[in-house]
């Protein structure tokens, strides 16, 4: 079967899928992905053919409202709007001649538009289980009015791509009556009231890429390991930061008032141009099953990878974060009691987190509830249940393109 998957978002939305195609392939399948040039080596390193999409670029004077759900949206909005023709037509061109799309959340627009010119079955899958309006009496007329609200800044990548106009009623809530299935890359043990979604649904346990994608721990990392207690890691993954330095010096003042020891990981823009003291470690990257395992707590952003990473090492969350998906995570982890209650990104302070950090650390059955999870999640192999879904559908869904949608 001929497939192709389309990604789109950060790389923690991207590698779980690649983990789904790289299975796929095995299989038996011809699968090829398409994401943003930038991900090219990932996808590559997975062994999947690899097709660019058009990329937005973040304002750069919106930096500062970093940590907003409104403002990241809306900027989300307007890069969508300012690629959408573009990345429409290298969608079209990446599933010239596929069977089946598999597409995450933020591609799902793209994939179903793609996938009714195209013919071609659709498999959606979700990453982060859905928001709790999503399941409530409002949840329909909410839907319409974001639909119509979101419609107009859509409507133009339609026409500059030649595709049918977007329909007046917001058709990605019908897909589920329609058959269409959708794959949730989470273990049920997080997945709360989503885990017996029924129907269409499947809650298959996380898609982790196995493999170094990472550096492993450098000597001089595993050295700083070994001569003291688990440190605490800090990563807030490819989340902008309108201020580094002081984001920096809020980590280390923290960790200093939490009396732990730390990890860095930089990334690309975060914990630059500072001096760290001998209790500190920064690196560029590192892997994380191999880091996250030895240390005492993470504090991270509540990205659907760096969070199953972390829950997957069986080790306490803290969790600070930036948009709508991340703190659903953050509140989820808060209620199994393997993390302490989130912290926004715009309500971080030296305070906060230093005491987060502090009960991380030291709760005794925070510990022992997090080790537990650790141990159910390396139990699951959601890859493989993905798969045996995938295979059982596969026909149905190959053989019957989605509904046409009219534009009443």
């Amino acid at each position: 079967m001929r497939v192709t998957i389309l990604s789109i978002g950060s790389r923690g939305d991207v590698q779980p899928l690649l983990a789904f195609g790289a299975a796929l392939a095995s299989a038996g399948h011809e699968v090829r992905c398409a994401s943003f040039p930038k991900f090219e080596p990932l996808v590559r390193g997975a062994g999947l053919e690899f097709l660019p999409l058009a990329e937005g670029r973040m304002s750069q004077e919106s930096a500062a409202e970093d940590g907003r759900g409104g403002p990241m949206l809306l900027r989300f909005l307007k890069d969508t709007r300012a690629v959408g023709g573009r990345r429409l037509r290298d969608a079209l061109d990446a599933c010239d001649g596929a069977e089946v799309i598999v597409a995450n959340e933020l591609a799902m627009l793209v994939a179903w538009q793609v996938a009714r010119q195209r013919g071609a079955g659709l498999v959606r899958v979700r990453l982060c289980p859905p928001p709790r309006v999503a399941n409530g009496p409002l949840a329909r007329p909410v839907r319409a009015l974001a639909w119509l609200a979101l419609r107009p800044w859509l409507a133009s990548g339609s026409r500059e791509a030649g595709l049918p106009p977007l329909p007046h009623r917001e058709p990605l809530s019908r897909l589920g009556r329609e058959g269409v299935i959708e794959l949730h890359a989470y273990s049920p043990a997080l997945a709360g009231e989503d885990a017996d979604a029924g129907g269409s649904t499947y809650v298959t346990g996380f898609w982790f890429l196995e493999g170094h994608l990472d550096p492993a721990p450098t000597p001089e990392l595993l050295e700083f390991l070994a001569s003291g207690p688990p440190p605490v890691c800090i990563d807030f993954g490819s989340m902008p930061d309108a201020d580094p330095a002081a984001t920096t010096a809020l980590a280390l003042e923290a960790l200093d008032g939490a009396g732990q020891r730390g990890v860095l990981i930089r990334g690309t823009r975060r914990f630059q141009g500072a001096e760290f003291p001998d209790g500190v470690f920064a690196v560029d990257g590192v892997d994380h099953g191999e880091l996250f395992a030895r240390c005492a707590a993470v504090v991270h952003h509540g990205g659907a990878g760096t969070l199953a990473a972390t829950v997957r090492a069986g080790v306490p969350s803290v969790v600070v974060p930036h948009m709508l998906d991340q703190r659903a995570w953050g509140r989820r982890l808060h209620e199994l009691g393997v993390a302490p209650e989130p912290i926004p990104r715009r309500k971080l302070s030296v305070e906060r987190l230093r005491e987060s950090i502090a009960v991380a650390v030291t709760d005794a059955g925070m510990r022992e509830r997090a080790v537990a999870l650790g141990e159910r999640i390396r139990a699951e192999d959601g890859v493989a249940n993905a798969i045996e879904i995938f295979d059982q559908r596969l026909a149905p869904v190959a053989e019957k393109p989605p509904a046409t949608v009219t534009n009443d």
